[in-house]
């Protein structure tokens, strides 16, 4: 009995990690796919990482807490990479993980 629920467990972690992966691939290769001008999350929310948005060429969107969404045209999440941004994710999905800074 005490098998049989061991191995009911273990594939139901291991079927949730491997579905996390999955998401994770996802996320990440996102920006490097589609049009020009799709939005991306960069982490962090420092004046820094808004300074890596101008040096690689795009626009600010918005900053939220522990990330900066920004715009490029086609090769950005690239060119972002090259200047030192430390991950570059989709941003229309990313985006709805964080919440906005408040303002004082």
């Amino acid at each position: 009995m005490f098998m049989i629920i061991d191995r009911r467990i273990f594939r139901l972690v291991g079927g949730a990690i491997l579905v996390l992966c999955i998401w994770a691939v996802i996320m990440l290769a996102m920006p490097f796919i589609g049009p020009s001008g799709r939005l991306v999350a960069i982490l962090g929310d420092d004046p820094e990482t808004v300074l890596l948005v101008v040096a690689a060429g795009g626009r600010l969107v918005e900053v939220k807490e522990g990330v900066t969404l920004a715009r490029g045209g086609r090769g950005f999440a690239l060119s972002l990479y090259r200047v030192g941004a430390p991950l570059v994710l989709e941003g229309r999905i990313a985006a709805g993980c964080f919440s906005s800074r408040k303002t004082a």
